[in-house]
């Protein structure tokens, strides 16, 4: 431990902009600007992950601050359930432990570590999946790694993207809750297509079952490969493109669509000229699909579904037109700061705290957290836009209750229940 003490040190204080190494036995790699860890498996499956984001800097007192960054870190995580107080164990190291649970009802630790350097504020977040104990060694581990981190200051640099070329000093510039940089590291809502050029879908189906790819539980869970169940929608355009895209996400072989349809151009041809598209024809019996990537697909008609070895694809209603009366809340355990949307018959809406929906502002920065507007629901996406000039489309499906009223609108799979 004495060397790798001397060996981090000497890393550390050589240059910041150097990969640090990972403590012994973990693996390490750079995901944008941030630095992902993984434990070793141990010849078990649960491992855990230490994330080092770049910098912040603090505004205001900075325990207040790291409390505020932590929450939202951990609602684009998931659904927080429980938390901590801001803690300090060791003098300049701020810490809070937030339970999350995740879209697959997993509930994992998120342990969040703050220190001072010298551009503000550096955090990492230790993610435990559950099959950790409190006393588990690559959690101490973990722990003691972070502890010479703070010590030495150590602070991911914000790097220039391999190949690029420079701009000029202080031009160019975005800034980031974790400081300034030369990328543009951000969420950017994609552009609505004008109605003139929006192409209207013939039909739309559902998959519920199992396929074939790679699926993520979320940080802290591990990826597998194989047979996966899956929600999939085929969706088919008047224009003779298809798609087949997940209805919800996970499934690292599909093509979750965030911000539902409205944002898919269907008209422009290099738009859909690559993966998950394709073109389709139908005669009196099958519906044939040719895609730009992968085998072509033949699916049976039969009554209203279309159906192949192992397939059944039945119609499915995407929210298109729906103009909603009352207040969806995103209920959050005792303590912890819920989420609402007032959507009204007029069409419009007044939102507090529904940028977590895209990541929260850490992740979508323009995204305002609190305010007002007028939305419409279009292709199965709720655009908001705001009287800022803002707008943002989201994928929405409409849970209705049996009085035909939305009991609870999905956006980006994230559930808000109306209680009035």
């Amino acid at each position: 431990m004495r060397i790798f003490k001397l060996f981090m040190f000497a890393i550390l204080a050589s240059a910041l902009h150097a990969q640090v190494a990972p403590p012994p036995g973990w693996t390490s790699q750079n995901i944008g600007d941030a630095i992902v860890m993984k434990s070793p498996a141990d010849g078990g499956s649960a491992q855990a992950f230490l994330t080092l984001l770049p910098p912040g800097r603090p505004m205001g007192e900075p325990k207040t601050w790291f409390a505020r960054q932590v929450m939202a870190l951990a609602q684009a995580a998931g659904r927080p359930t429980d938390s901590s107080d801001v803690r300090e164990p060791r003098p300049g190291i701020l810490l809070r432990v937030v339970q999350v649970e995740n879209q697959y009802r997993v509930k994992i630790r998120q342990i969040f570590y703050g220190y001072p350097v010298a551009h503000g504020m550096s955090i990492a977040v230790l993610t435990v999946p559950p099959a950790f104990g409190d006393h588990d060694p690559q959690l101490e581990t973990a722990t003691h790694y972070v502890q010479e981190l703070a010590t030495n200051k150590f602070e991911v640099a914000v790097t220039q993207a391999a190949g690029a070329a420079a701009p000029p000093a202080n031009h160019g510039q975005y800034v980031t809750p974790f400081g300034r940089t030369d990328i543009d590291l951000t969420y950017h809502a994609k552009g609505i297509i004008p109605k003139e050029r929006d192409v209207p879908l013939k039909a739309v189906y559902v998959f519920v079952g199992f396929a074939y790819g790679a699926s993520y539980g979320g940080v802290g869970t591990t990826m597998t490969w194989g047979q996966q169940a899956v929600q999939q929608l085929l969706l088919l355009w008047a224009n003779g493109v298809a798609a087949k895209t997940d209805l919800r996400g996970g499934n690292l072989a599909g093509k979750y669509q965030a911000e539902g349809f409205a944002t898919m151009d269907v008209a422009n041809p290099a738009a859909v000229s690559g993966a998950p598209f394709g073109r389709w024809t139908e005669d009196g019996t099958a519906v044939h699909i040719q895609w730009n990537i992968g085998a072509p697909t033949e699916l049976a008609k039969n009554g209203d579904n279309l159906e192949a070895k192992g397939e059944r694809w039945t119609p499915f209603h995407l929210p298109d037109g729906d103009l909603l009366e009352g207040t969806f809340v995103r209920k959050m355990e005792a303590g912890l700061r819920s989420q609402a949307i007032v959507l009204r018959k007029d069409g419009t809406f007044v939102g507090d705290g529904v940028n977590v929906t895209m990541g929260g502002s850490l992740v979508s920065p323009a995204f305002p957290e609190r305010g007002s507007g007028t939305y419409e629901i279009r292709k199965g996406s709720m655009i908001l836009y705001f009287a800022n000039g803002f707008t943002q489309a989201i994928a929405c499906v409409i849970d209705k209750a049996p009085n035909g009223g939305a009991k609870t609108v999905l956006l980006n799979g994230f559930p808000f229940e109306r209680v009035r």
